[in-house]
């Protein structure tokens, strides 16, 4: 594949990017060619439920990283790619790569799904079609995130990737350590309850620090001003899984499950219907883990959903 090859072979240390981008994108390149895999299935199918040609298509790359994605797109022949992201490390680091390789996305967006919604009314630039790969288990409220997509294109179909499947207990499991180690902190740095619970003691002088402590636990899930509101009108915010957490300066949740209903639910207010395919393991993996992964692969869909290693978020609507 002549993309991979491309992504392989560039001089990374070269480009003006931040460490942590670079780091991050050095650990991706063994497993590159799973990964543009994953991004190419995910394109096809969606490129041939919207049967109109590839450059008739505005597909927005939610949450886009490092913009292999949009790459990808590109080299599928998509119209016109839209690259969003609200980390500005990553937009540097797409803009940098698609300058080293000569193409890449045609907007890059700083920012979330409203400035994505703002950025469409100005321009006059209706998507229809929005993917995203492992970012939907980081976003904040899902219900603004949803009401400013659907509010561009009231029949937008979209397709996410995440890791986070509730179907799989392994996954489950590791993901819940990592949640636990957020929470409480690692490496030296403080854990997100402790981040609350400063917050809380700041804002509210008058609290005792168990009474903090108390409320640290059960604002868990929520960003600074929330918090405020939840302390200041007496509201614990309660999650139905008590693991899931998220960073209270930016919201970001820490690979949050969501049960499948939970989506569902979601997307009711839009008519959109939701369905769940499998993920699929790497079969690039020479050995014996290649081996497994090849027979995994081949298991009946309903025996593999419990051993899937990511699943994938189908919305549409009925024609």
């Amino acid at each position: 594949m002549a993309m991979l090859q491309i992504l392989k072979n560039l001089d990374y240390a070269s480009l003006p990017i931040s460490d942590y981008s670079r780091n991050y994108i050095l650990r991706l390149l063994p497993n590159l060619d799973y990964y543009l895999e994953i991004y190419h299935r995910c394109l096809h199918q969606m490129l041939d439920e919207l049967g109109c040609p590839a450059t008739d298509v505005i597909m927005v790359d939610y949450g886009g990283g490092h913009g292999f994605l949009s790459l990808a797109a590109k080299t599928m022949g998509v119209g016109k790619v839209i690259y969003v992201d609200a980390n500005p490390q990553a937009v540097e680091t797409v803009q940098a790569v698609s300058n080293k390789v000569g193409f890449g996305p045609d907007e890059m967006l700083l920012g979330d799904a409203s400035a994505l919604r703002q950025w469409c009314l100005s321009n006059n630039v209706i998507p229809n079609l929005l993917l995203g790969m492992d970012v939907i288990e980081h976003i904040y409220r899902l219900e603004d995130f949803f009401a400013d997509l659907f509010s561009i294109n009231p029949t937008l179909p979209m397709l996410f990737t995440t890791g986070s499947t509730p179907f799989n207990p392994y996954v489950v499991r590791k993901l819940h350590r990592v949640m636990q180690s957020d929470e409480m902190g690692h490496g030296g740095e403080s854990g997100f309850h402790a981040l609350r619970k400063k917050y809380i003691l700041d804002n509210f002088p008058l609290m005792k620090d168990w009474e903090a402590d108390i409320w640290a636990t059960d604002t868990r899930g929520l960003t600074y001003p929330d918090i405020h509101a939840a302390v200041e009108s007496h509201t614990p915010n309660r999650l139905a899984d008590p693991y899931n957490t998220c960073d209270p300066a930016t919201g970001s949740w820490t690979e949050r499950i969501l049960p499948i209903e939970d989506y569902q639910a979601l997307l009711l207010p839009y008519h959109a219907t939701l369905s769940i395919q499998n993920g699929f393991y790497n079969t690039h993996r020479q050995g014996v883990k290649g081996i497994f992964s090849r027979l995994f692969n081949r298991l009946p869909r309903r025996l593999f959903r419990p051993l899937a290693p990511f699943i994938i978020l189908h919305i549409s609507h009925a024609s």
